[in-house]
C-alpha cells in the first residue's frame, strides 16, 4: 500500500550547553513511503541518531526539539500528549539502537523483557504471551528460544542480544522500524543476517524500515533512497541509484571512496583535513 507513512519536515534539535548551542539537527526534511528502506548516512557526530530521537521525542537533556514538524500517518508527534507517545513507541514505530547492553534491563530476563510490549501494547499475558516470545525468537534465528527466555543478558552473545532488540522491535507489528547503527559491532555475517530480517520483516508486512549507518556499503544492498547527513544537515538526497553513481556533493563522494570495491585497483580510504566543499 503506497503512501507517505512518515514525514520530517524542517526538524530542528539544539543541544543548549555551556559552551553555547550545538545544533545537531539543524532544519532536516524527508519521507518515508510505505514498506520503504530509506538510509540516513553519514558520519559519526552528524546528527543522524539525534534525529532518529527527535522523531520519537527521547532526546537527552540538555537537548530539545526546537522546531518543525514529525508527521506520522499525518498526525504531528511533537505535538502529541506524551501518553500518545507512549502508545505510538513500540507499537506504531519501533527503535533498534546500537548496543544492546545499555539497551536491555540486566536485572530481568530476555523472555520478561520480551512479554513487556506485548501486555502493554497488545494485552496479551500468560501463555499468549509465551507463546508469541517464542516465535519471535524462532523468526530472529535463535535456535534454543526457551532457554533464552530463562537468560538474563550478560548470558547470551553480542549477536543473540542484538537479535533480541530485533525481536522485541517486531513483537508488537509496528509500521515503521528505526535501526540505529544496530549491526555496527558484528560480523559481516551477522550483520548481513539481521539486515535481512528487517528487509524481509518489511517485504512480509509492508512495514518500512529508517537505517541509520555510516556505512554505505550496506546502503548499497538494502536502501530505496538515501539521505546523507552533515552537521547537521542532510546534504544530498536520492534514489539509491541516483546518489551512487551520479552523487553531486563533496562529502557523498567522499563517504564512497571509503568503500572497497574489487573494479577499483586505486581504492584508498577517504580523509583529509577541512570541511567537504559544497
Amino acid at each position: 500500500m503506497a503512501g507517505v507513512v512518515l514525514q520530517v519536515d524542517d526538524l530542528r534539535t539544539y543541544f543548549y550547553t555551556s559552551r553555547g548551542i550545538v545544533r545537531a539537527v539543524d532544519g532536516i526534511s524527508y519521507d518515508i513511503e510505505r514498506a520503504e528502506t530509506v538510509a540516513l548516512v553519514g558520519e559519526s557526530g552528524s546528527g543522524k541518531s539525534v534525529s532518529a530521537l527527535a522523531i520519537l521525542r527521547l532526546v537527552p537533556y540538555p537537548g530539545k526539539v526546537v522546531g518543525g514538524r514529525v508527521l506520522f500517518n499525518g498526525e504531528d508527534l511533537l505535538q502529541a500528549p506524551e501518553n500518545r507517545m507512549r502508545e505510538i513507541r513500540g507499537h506504531g514505530i519501533a527503535m533498534v539502537f546500537q548496543e544492546p547492553m545499555t539497551s536491555l534491563n540486566p536485572t530481568m530476563t530476555i523472555g520478561a523483557q520480551l512479554a513487556e510490549p506485548l501486555r502493554f501494547h497488545l494485552g496479551m499475558n500468560g501463555q499468549s504471551a509465551r507463546q508469541r516470545v517464542i516465535e519471535l525468537l524462532n523468526t530472529v534465528g535463535i535456535q534454543d528460544p526457551e532457554r533464552l527466555c530463562r537468560s538474563y543478558p550478560h548470558q547470551a552473545s553480542g549477536g543473540m542480544r542484538q537479535r533480541v532488540l530485533i525481536a522485541m522491535a517486531l513483537s508488537c507489528n509496528p509500521e515503521i522500524v528505526i535501526a540505529d547503527e544496530a549491526t555496527t559491532a558484528l560480523d559481516v555475517t551477522l550483520q548481513a543476517q539481521i539486515l535481512d530480517m528487517l528487509t524481509g520483516f518489511s517485504r512480509q508486512t509492508g512495514a518500512s524500515v529508517l537505517l541509520i549507518t555510516h556505512n554505505m556499503g550496506i546502503v548499497a544492498r538494502y536502501a530505496d533512497k538515501i539521505n546523507v547527513m552533515y552537521e547537521g544537515k542532510l546534504v544530498e538526497s536520492g534514489t539509491c541509484e541516483e546518489v551512487m553513481d551520479h552523487a553531486k556533493h563533496a562529502y557523498t563522494l567522499r563517504l564512497l571512496q571509503c568503500v572497497p570495491r574489487i573494479d577499483r585497483k586505486d581504492w584508498q580510504l577517504g580523509g583529509g583535513e577541512g570541511r567537504p566543499e559544497k
